[in-house]
């Protein structure tokens, strides 16, 4: 457990603003010029519930114009939390978005002494990331224990 809760404060400081800018500060900074369908004009904040099972903050960190890399971290409600961490790619336009990343439940499921991540997970899939902070992400979800499971997550962007 002590590992879950490394790697989930380490995830809540790389997302933190620790510069104290404001927003408009940073995408003046950035470039006054960027195209209103880039990455740098999306909502980076996200908040969302994963097949009722799974709660997740995710924050965007735009690359280029056209794609981000997103970091997620949240917990699935079972025996009875379980912490999840999820690094994603994010490549798309206006407000359709192609999505793919490897994450992992860590999780102590062996009675042994070793903590760590237990259980790794690859995603595939959309995301509709709508102007005023609607959020739907459809995915596939695959584990090495060979099952594939259909992911829904609603959520809201702010």
């Amino acid at each position: 457990m002590k590992i879950a809760i490394i790697y989930i404060g380490l995830f809540i400081l790389v997302t933190l603003n620790l510069t104290g800018q404001t927003k408009d500060e940073k995408n003046n900074r950035i470039n006054t010029a960027v195209s209103e369908n880039s990455m740098f004009n999306l909502q980076r904040n996200a908040v969302y519930n994963e097949n009722i099972l799974a709660f997740a903050y995710e924050r965007l960190l735009p690359v280029t114009e056209k794609s981000s890399f997103a970091l997620k971290g949240g917990f699935l409600i079972w025996d009875p939390f379980i912490p999840m961490v999820e690094g994603a790619f994010v490549t798309g336009g206006n407000k359709n978005f192609f999505e793919m990343g490897v994450g992992a439940l860590i999780a102590d499921t062996n009675d042994d002494e070793e903590q760590g991540f237990d259980f790794v997970t690859f995603r595939i899939g959309y995301r509709y990331q709508a102007p005023k902070g609607f959020l739907l992400k459809t995915s596939v979800f695959h584990s090495p224990d060979n099952f594939i499971l259909p992911w829904i997550s609603l959520g809201y962007t702010f």
